[in-house]
């Protein structure tokens, strides 16, 4: 889109609602954004309204949030849409003149447009437990797996009762937010920049809208049927960080054997729980909860693939293993809010995406095998066949078979979205590539400056990406004992 273009869609969006297919524009402003010691950037924010159910003529509307940031280029190419994972906003980095200033590369050669996902700006669909905090929660699978159910099964007749459809928050209606705003701004070709599950959505709209999109990049890549894990992931996570563990002289001499280390760490705690005593951020009050091996799987696979947390798991387990349950004390208080919690709109995504009878028969046949069970699919597997219907999946049998010019980025400590898994998916990508980046956990990978700064601006250009690899950086671990300030989990 040309900048007069812009100029003017700007002017008339701010004049009058515009209305095309199922998305309405409101509440529109023309503003500048700061960012800090750089230039100020002219763009428009505001609300997409849409159906909450596209198939229902009588649904609700809902609102999704966009800002759309004028390029600095006075030629700028094709706008880059960003699909954020996790918990799917992204609008307010544009606000934000730290955040802000990290996409100027991008900037300086495309319009940027942030969308927030349809569910991320809603509280109403996270559903809070109001009652006890279950004692053994973080004691065993089968517990959390009761738990949970329970609190799902309440959590959906809240919604059901307060008239959401939780049903219409799928991954192809996602991908239809992104198609529709695309018309109402009247861009008509447009790429796509996606990190996790902001992949699994971008590649929905590929193959709801190949004739519109120029180009895709897909970091940390979450395929349409790669929604659940394998736990061999974390498994083989696990032998790599015991060849890093081994390889450093500091850690070696007190942790020969890492992988032994986590064994025996796990036997002892389904002996004999830790008791840590941990803050109910709801009442304030404190409690006493015990860690078993289930709980401490479940703190491994949530912070074992941040490049921010890999340098504490040898002195976590180290901890542990001595006695002392102070760092365990911090992360079972980080992580306590998957009891307290039901985020229905994020597991009926992960749900509505689905998995083949055949992977996920391949998943409960390695989790039979593999050291933490099935935590990699927590909480989605503990409702899988209690959710609302069987019948979300948007085709995921189907591999997506695509001639977009498709750029994968993806981190070597990332057992999230792992290079077998990008490997999986570009076998029916006939124009990609694949840029690894050494020692990047899952969160870490995009912001690598060689990345965004060098190949991203490179492929949107159409110029030769002449890298296969960077490099985020030699992991550093902590001393196992003694002071540190290296991590909020040690005082």
């Amino acid at each position: 889109m040309k900048n007069t273009n812009f100029l003017l869609l700007s002017v008339f969006l701010l004049l009058s609602q515009i209305s095309f297919g199922q998305g309405t524009l409101v509440n529109i402003e023309i503003k500048e954004f700061q960012t800090i010691d750089g230039p100020t950037l002219s763009g428009i924010t505001g609300y997409m309204q849409v159906p909450e159910s596209r198939d229902n003529p009588n649904s609700r509307k809902i609102k999704v949030k966009f800002t759309h940031l004028k390029s600095l280029s006075q030629t700028p190419n094709a706008p880059v849409v960003y699909l954020e994972g996790g918990g799917g906003t992204s609008t307010w980095q544009a606000d934000d003149p730290e955040y802000l200033v990290d996409w100027l590369p991008l900037l300086k050669i495309s319009d940027l447009i942030f969308i927030d996902r349809r569910d991320s700006n809603n509280e109403s669909l996270t559903y809070i437990w109001q009652e006890t905090f279950p004692s053994d929660f973080f004691i065993s699978q089968d517990a959390a797996y009761t738990h949970y159910q329970k609190m799902s099964k309440v959590a959906l007749s809240s919604f059901h009762q307060s008239n959401i459809d939780i049903g219409a928050y799928t991954v192809k209606a996602c991908a239809n937010d992104v198609g529709d705003l695309m018309n109402v701004l009247q861009i008509k070709k447009y790429s796509i920049l996606g990190f996790s599950f902001g992949t699994h959505i971008g590649m929905a709209v590929m193959r709801l809208f190949p004739d519109q999109i120029e180009k895709s990049i897909l970091v940390g890549s979450d395929g349409l049927n790669q929604a659940l894990n394998y736990p061999s992931y974390l498994d083989q996570h696990i032998d790599k960080i015991a060849m890093m563990v081994k390889q450093d002289k500091n850690l070696n001499a007190k942790i020969p054997d890492f992988k032994k280390l986590v064994e025996r760490v796990m036997e002892k705690l389904e002996k004999e729980p830790a008791v840590v005593t941990i803050t109910n951020p709801l009442t304030n009050l404190e409690i006493e909860l015990p860690i078993g091996p289930f709980g401490l799987a479940f703190i491994l696979r949530m912070d074992i693939d941040d490049s921010g947390d890999i340098p504490v798991i040898p002195r976590l387990l180290y901890s542990i293993d001595k006695g002392d349950y102070a760092m365990l004390t911090w992360f079972a208080q980080k992580r306590m809010v998957f009891g307290l919690a039901v985020p229905a709109a994020s597991i009926n995504l992960q749900l509505a995406s689905g998995a083949t009878s055949e992977r996920w028969q391949k998943i409960l046949q390695e989790a039979e095998n593999s050291l933490f069970d099935n935590v990699v699919n927590f909480p989605f597997s503990a409702v899988k066949d209690h959710w609302l219907t069987d019948n979300l999946a948007f085709e995921p049998i189907a591999p997506l078979k695509t001639n977009i010019p498709t750029l994968f980025i993806t981190g070597t400590l990332d057992c999230r979205t792992p290079e077998e898994q990008v490997d999986e998916t570009m076998k029916t990508f006939s124009n990609a590539k694949h840029i690894k980046v050494v020692n990047s956990g899952h969160e870490q990978t995009l912001w690598n400056k060689r990345i965004f700064d060098e190949a991203i601006p490179n492929f949107l250009l159409n110029k030769e990406i002449k890298i296969t690899k960077a490099y985020y950086g030699d992991i550093k671990f902590l001393p196992l004992e003694g002071p540190s300030d290296d991590h909020p989990s040690i005082k």
